[in-house]
């Protein structure tokens, strides 16, 4: 949400009611009404609100949840678009890039239709005219929501445009992992901080202890495939030992280690490098960059261990791989249906030819039924040509 709002200082000046506030009022109007225009170029839907105070808010719907580096994103991408705003008008982005210390609360959001605690206004929808929104049920029905898959969007575009807001991207050298199977090379392909650090291991020839201890946690559950690539990038640096990593290796943790606790860990590198999957959300499964090995196809894959709670069973398991595989899915599925309307339309094309060739003999007999080996083949006027049935 933006808050486009007259300052204080022009509030201290100038008395509300007053012609000077109006004016201020006026371009606060004039800004939001911009950044609705914004929305509209990046194909997105917003909606303006004046906020009983000073100025309006211009929020936007999203169809869910979304995470707070994506909104800061967002906002960033607005306010270099907007440029610089004219003096005595402000903005304010929701949720802002505050630190909270421990026991402090963050920004507050007053909720559209409530009385403003200051001036005891009720705040207001503004309909495309710019009028009242009277009307909030039907208001509300009509919302346009916009979804997470728009955004990024929006954020790949903009943020490719100027590269200093953009992340930095990890170009993962195979070279030093050849023959490297599949299932571990969709993992380094996708979590930019396990290719980071492979990287690392073949480029210097030296990994901490807690980073070899998060490639263990990682590929260590790929199976033997997994396991084979964890000596492959250990055997990088210079002190490396086969049976000191097998030693680990037999002492790996039951389930892999999550994406939470990585960013943790490397709150730096994953700023740079971009670590931000996005992976669907499933009950009692928890984000891993081991999820990219497991997305490869529909089917449970035995060597490779699951993100989810100790307590899941096997058959659980299972369905949170059809859950977390169901974009896949649903694409392999449409794609079938795209081809066989594809073969549809040919065999329709194919069976209309031999109609109007079948048209053409019975004219020229001057006959709607004949005689065949198959039964009585009748012709029957339609509204649109005919209908060609086998009575047996």
């Amino acid at each position: 949400m933006t808050d486009i709002v007259v300052s204080k200082k022009v509030l201290l000046q100038s008395e509300r009611g007053s012609v000077e506030y109006g004016a201020y009022l006026e371009k606060a109007l004039q800004k939001a009404n911009e950044v609705l225009e914004l929305y509209r170029e990046f194909g997105m839907m917003g909606y303006i609100e004046y906020s009983g105070g000073r100025g309006y808010h211009v929020w936007l719907v999203m169809t869910q949840w979304i995470p707070v580096r994506y909104a800061n994103m967002f906002c960033d991408v607005i306010e270099r678009r907007l440029g610089k705003t004219e003096e005595g008008i402000g903005i304010e982005f929701f949720p802002n890039k505050t630190r909270l210390k421990p026991g402090k609360f963050g920004q507050t959001i007053k909720l559209p239709w409530g009385y403003h605690i200051k001036t005891g206004e009720r705040s207001y929808f503004l309909d495309e005219n710019g009028n009242r929104v009277t009307n909030v049920n039907l208001f509300l029905d009509s919302l346009a929501k916009n979804s997470l898959g728009a955004l990024k969007k929006v954020l790949a575009v903009n943020l490719k445009e100027n590269d200093k807001t953009g992340e930095k991207r990890i170009d993962i050298d195979l070279s030093a992992f050849p023959d490297t199977p599949e299932t571990v090379l969709k993992v380094l392909k996708g979590c930019s901080l396990m290719g980071y650090l492979c990287n690392k291991a073949a480029r210097t020839g030296y990994l901490t202890h807690f980073e070899r201890l998060s490639i263990l946690y990682v590929f260590g559950h790929l199976g033997e495939d997994g396991k084979q690539f964890v000596h492959t990038v250990i055997s990088h640096t210079l002190n490396y030992q086969y049976n000191t990593t097998e030693r680990f290796i037999r002492r790996i943790p039951e389930k892999p280690v999550s994406c939470i606790k990585l960013r943790e860990q490397y709150k730096q590198i994953t700023a740079e490098c971009g670590c931000n999957c996005d992976f669907k959300r499933s009950k009692n499964c928890y984000p891993s960059p081991v999820l990219h090995a497991i997305l490869l196809s529909n089917d449970l894959q035995k060597d490779v261990t699951i993100p989810t709670s100790r307590t899941i069973t096997n058959e659980k398991e299972k369905k949170i791989v059809e859950e977390l595989n169901v974009h896949k899915r649903a694409q392999e599925l449409a794609g079938k249906i795209l081809e066989l309307k594809k073969q549809k339309r040919s065999i329709d094309a194919s069976v209309l030819k031999i109609e109007k060739e079948l048209e053409k003999l019975f004219d020229l007999v001057e006959v709607d039924c004949l005689e065949i080996e198959l039964g009585m083949l009748v012709r029957r006027k339609k509204e649109a040509g005919y209908e060609w049935l086998i009575e047996i």
